[in-house]
């Protein structure tokens, strides 16, 4: 019976245990922490965001430059097949919020991970045992992985699943060294590791500007600049934070953001009335200002945003207590050009600390995306964050883990 050795106890290492456990096939569980699926917790704010039930051919788009490459894994093992091992297999029931993601009932994440570990069986998983390097034997004679153990215990495994995580919360484990072991000792390309889904702080006065409307939502459109060019934008409710921005318009700008931005002239643009143009929204404001002339301009700058955006807004723009009739061109041009374009400068590049998601990891060029098998060894499957793939939130991430160990554990058994 082919021995299979699957190292990384997160998502999708348990994933990938599970289904082996499904075929009866031969396998180990290798997780350095005391107990697995650490970060598994965290996801979905400590609810799982487990997946997400659109159409396939709209979730790819949900993986950046990865879409192609996800697209027969996401295929052969999709958010309806998610759902249906988790409530048939696992025995945890789900259900759809907003936006079709799909959480456990209990809203619990301790439950997934739970029933993860209890399928996969505790005989076949192996904690504290941290990998400190990896040998292939040349062929494909039986135990050609020997996987070699921080107190120096050597294992052999005719078959390797790499599961072992990027860069981020390596509090829970994925802590970035798997990858000189995947570049280094089994020779893959590994490419640069950024932050991702996550907050990005501000510097200086746009700090306080952060900091004074902390915890305050809105919608807006946000634009990631660089270097006085626009690399990315996107939409959706924009979080102020005490350290910056967050929220989901924001989290997905930060992949973007490079190590060196302060040598980038880097900032974050917020448009609050998106899909409008400047004139369009001078001209409605100038209207409001022609009917209630004794209102304050930030007053009437509060039908497009939160009063206490509003109010920060007019502070930056020196029209705080400016009635309407009093208002000049200048200072409503300005107004204008806070509500349409506010500029935030960029501090730095966002901590792995606090990122859910690494973007980087093994080259997808040297993956067979029908199977996640490598293409310089044969035998050697890389699954999750290992992979230089990364989804938008909203479940995609924890469904490319499912879908990835289920080509994988289907390639093995072939």
């Amino acid at each position: 019976m082919i021995r299979t050795g699957i190292i990384g106890g997160g998502a999708a290492g348990l994933f990938a245990a599970c289904f082996l456990k499904k075929e009866g096939a031969s396998f180990t569980l290798l997780e350095k922490g005391p107990e697995c699926g650490r970060k598994l917790l965290l996801t979905g704010h400590g609810r799982c965001n487990l997946t997400n039930r659109k159409p396939v051919t709209e979730l790819m788009q949900g993986y950046h430059e990865a879409s192609k490459f996800m697209k027969p894994a996401l295929s052969s093992f999709t958010p309806e097949d998610v759902m249906a091992f988790v409530q048939g297999e696992l025995g945890v029931s789900l259900k759809e919020e907003e936006n079709n993601r799909i959480f456990p009932v209990s809203d619990k994440a301790s439950d997934i991970r739970d029933a993860l570990v209890d399928y996969a069986g505790a005989e076949n998983i192996r904690t504290g045992f941290e990998v400190t390097d990896i040998e292939c034997s040349e062929g494909s004679c039986e135990g050609r992985f020997t996987v070699i153990g921080k107190d120096g215990t050597r294992l052999r495994f005719d078959v390797l699943i790499m599961a072992t995580g990027g860069k981020t919360f390596p509090q829970t484990g994925s802590d970035g060294k798997s990858f000189i072991i995947l570049g280094n000792s089994l020779g893959h390309k590994v490419t640069p590791l950024y932050p991702a889904l996550t907050g990005i702080p501000v510097a200086g006065e746009d700090k306080e500007f952060t900091s004074s409307l902390s915890g305050v939502s809105v919608y807006a459109g946000a634009g990631l600049y660089l270097d006085n060019r626009k690399h990315q934008k996107t939409e959706g409710n924009v979080l102020f934070t005490h350290d910056g921005l967050s929220g989901p318009a924001i989290t997905e700008l930060a992949r973007d953001i490079p190590e060196d931005v302060s040598e980038h002239d880097g900032w974050i643009e917020l448009d609050f009335t998106p899909g409008r143009d400047d004139t369009e929204v001078d001209k409605e404001l100038l209207e409001q200002m022609r009917v209630r002339p004794d209102t304050r301009l930030v007053t009437i700058g509060a039908d497009y945003v939160p009063h206490s955006v509003s109010n920060a807004l007019g502070k930056r723009a020196g029209v705080t207590d400016i009635t309407a009739a009093n208002i000049t061109r200048e200072q409503r041009k300005e107004y204008i050009r806070n509500l349409k374009h506010l500029h935030l400068t960029i501090d730095r590049q966002p901590k792995f600390e606090t990122a859910y998601v690494t973007r980087g990891g093994v080259a997808l060029d040297e993956i067979n995306r029908k199977t996640c098998e490598s293409k310089l060894l044969p035998g050697l499957y890389i699954i999750g964050e290992a992979l230089d793939v990364d989804g938008i939130s909203g479940g995609y991430n924890l469904q490319a883990a499912a879908s990835e160990a289920y080509i994988a554990v289907r390639g093995i058994m072939c």
